[in-house]
């Protein structure tokens, strides 16, 4: 039988759905079969996320009521990876809370891991996801507010009997040096550390875009290995080598970053005298003597015209 884990967290936007996402891609590429569940019932957004909002006809709320309907409301997200979605008008005060617990664990004889997108906060959404479950990854940011929020939600998990559990620390500034990951960890009176996730604004638009798995698959594969490793071997990494994990991948940022903006003092272009020839003009600080060349032909021009 497959394994239930709990995305889950204290307060909203910290990245439950971005980890959720990204996590099972880097799963499913190292060859294992994931299925992703979006458990905010009434408020989804995991589908918009994978860009496969307009190819959702049935839902969980369908599947759990009816198992016939399970083949219709997974969606197939791309090689070993699959998606339910929760229904976007029904919340959890509203659904058979008992009947979607059968409906996850039915599917465990099908899957290698289930990610359960948790809704955020304390409710009775995350109290049934959390009798499902068999440990949790707790995504907080490096945040006082997102920290003091995330050890709440470590006691009601403790509470939820599920003692296994690791942190996720989403959004972590590239360029902040007042980050400290063990008084992180002193506030929320955790030991293990999943992920260091850096703040990033290519996810806001993959995200966007709804293709987020396309960033997960390349650039923040070796970010999330030692989550990935968490999940199948139920270890996490020392700390110090996570945080190395950390460094490794934003210097490989910056690095590619001002490799970009670094101007060449030589870029070819087009003759302005109307020959096929290719000049190389002078950059310098972004003005190019072909600017200068064509300026100075306007200007010719329009002294001429003025005459």
């Amino acid at each position: 039988m497959g394994e239930i884990i709990g995305v889950v967290s204290g307060k909203g936007g910290v990245g439950k759905t971005t980890v959720t996402a990204c996590l099972g891609a880097a799963l499913s590429h190292a060859g294992h079969r994931v299925l992703l569940c979006d458990g905010d019932f009434g408020l989804r957004d995991l589908d918009l996320v994978l860009g496969v909002a307009d190819e959702i006809i049935y839902d969980a709320l369908d599947a759990s009521e009816d198992k016939e309907y399970t083949d219709d409301a997974i969606v197939s997200i791309a090689e070993n990876l699959d998606f339910l979605p929760a229904s976007q008008s029904a919340r959890w005060e509203d659904i058979g809370r008992k009947k979607y617990k059968k409906l996850v664990r039915r599917l465990c004889d099908v899957y290698d891991y289930i990610l359960i997108d948790a809704p955020a906060g304390i409710g009775k959404g995350i109290e049934s996801i959390l009798d499902l479950v068999s440990r949790c990854i707790v995504v907080t940011h490096p945040l006082w507010v997102s920290l003091r929020n995330g050890a709440r939600m470590i006691q009601v998990c403790q509470e939820h009997n599920i003692r296994d559990f690791a942190i996720a620390f989403n959004a972590v500034p590239v360029d902040s040096e007042d980050i400290d990951l063990y008084d992180m960890l002193e506030v929320l009176r955790a030991e293990y550390v999943g992920a260091m996730i850096p703040y990033d604004e290519d996810i806001l638009t993959y995200t966007q875009d709804g293709h987020l798995l396309d960033l997960a698959s390349h650039e923040f594969r070796n970010v999330l290995a030692p989550l990935v490793d968490y999940v199948v071997t139920g270890d996490c990494w020392e700390d110090y080598d996570v945080q190395k994990q950390f460094n490794a991948y934003v210097t490989k940022k910056k690095a590619a970053k001002e490799e970009v903006c670094t101007p060449t003092l030589a870029s070819a272009g087009e003759s302005i005298f109307g020959d096929s020839n290719t000049v190389l003009y002078i950059n310098r600080g972004g003005w190019t003597t072909q600017h200068l060349l064509v300026q100075g032909k306007q200007s010719l021009w329009r002294r001429r015209k003025l005459k």
